[in-house]
């Protein structure tokens, strides 16, 4: 197919629901279309806990939702607040290391999981499905950079900008797990987590 002589092109592929053509005589326009993708990596997943600045951990309430509390070091060996952290490897290598977080509640992974570009809920996924997850992002893929020492941001694949932050609650001693937008390179402190190696 061409749309002219000055500009002969062919059908190449589709993409994120976009049809793409190649220009048969542009030499630069050699390389294959490849749609974004994550795949699973062959690493076991970390078990790890999940602090805020002030040293509350991530757990999943009763409730159904994400949030930040003090534990006592007995409360800290129970599973609602140790999380896994499954590695991906990307299609596209300078974005950062993407990961997936949950938490195990009576054998169900509960994901971390973007609700909209605000909110966070945890969400029963297979991951025998999320083996290989193809498009530039999933509502609980998340995007890590280390910060310092223990410290890292956690940006969404999803909403770009957008990063896993806390904040606090009607209740003084809690803090709810969220989305907030911010800048990749600002140190915002809400959307810097503490994550440290726990045992199983």
């Amino acid at each position: 197919m061409a749309t002219s002589e000055d500009a002969p092109l062919e059908f190449s592929n589709t993409c994120e629901d976009s049809f793409y053509f190649l220009d048969t005589e542009c030499a630069s326009c050699t390389a294959p279309l490849v749609e974004d993708s994550f795949r699973k990596s062959n690493q076991s997943p970390k078990t790890v806990w999940i602090q805020s600045m002030d040293q509350k951990f991530l757990v999943l309430k009763t409730s159904g939702e994400f949030e930040f509390e003090n534990r006592t070091v007995d409360d800290q060996e129970q599973s609602d607040c140790k999380f896994g952290l499954q590695i991906y490897q990307d299609s596209i290598r300078d974005r950062g290391q993407p990961v997936m977080l949950y938490v195990c509640i009576d054998g169900q992974k509960m994901m971390v999981s973007c609700k909209n570009d605000k909110e966070v809920f945890p969400e029963p996924m297979d991951p025998k499905s999320l083996e290989n997850i193809n498009g530039t992002g999933h509502k609980a893929l998340f995007q890590w950079k280390k910060i310092s020492t223990d410290k890292y941001k956690f940006e969404s694949t999803m909403y770009t900008g957008h990063f896993l932050a806390f904040e606090p609650s009607d209740m003084p001693c809690l803090h709810k797990l969220i989305l907030r937008q911010a800048s990749k390179d600002e140190v915002d402190e809400p959307t810097v987590i503490g994550v440290k190696n726990c045992s199983l």
